[in-house]
């Protein structure tokens, strides 16, 4: 996902740790968080706390790490801000596939260790 590969070359893996779908349920730390969720229609953060959250409240979680970025989403990342960007987000995660091939960008990408 360039999504992920994007945050990657902007986030250090001691702030963010990036795993492929496949591997999020087996992984030791996280299986039991994300059983059942549906990790592939939308993005899934896990924050500090243990707390799982999804679509427009991952984007912002992942967004506060990102140099420059987390000043506006910290700006967002409230009830109200986040109930505004869901439905974009839904949209965006929608048309994804169509969205990645206007902008030139790989079906499928793994996300490799750093």
């Amino acid at each position: 996902m360039a999504t992920a590969l994007w945050l990657r070359e902007r986030v250090p893996a001691t702030r963010l740790r990036l795993l492929p779908l496949t591997e999020a349920p087996r992984d030791p730390d996280l299986g039991e968080l994300v059983a059942g969720l549906p990790l592939a229609e939308s993005l899934h953060v896990v924050l500090p706390d243990g707390r799982v959250v999804m679509g427009a409240r991952a984007v912002l979680a992942a967004g506060r790490l990102v140099p420059w970025w987390g000043i506006v989403a910290a700006v967002w990342d409230n009830p109200l801000g986040a109930a505004i960007l869901e439905p974009v987000y839904r949209e965006i995660a929608r048309k994804r596939r169509r969205i990645g091939r206007a902008l030139g960008l790989p079906a499928t990408c793994a996300v490799l260790p750093r």
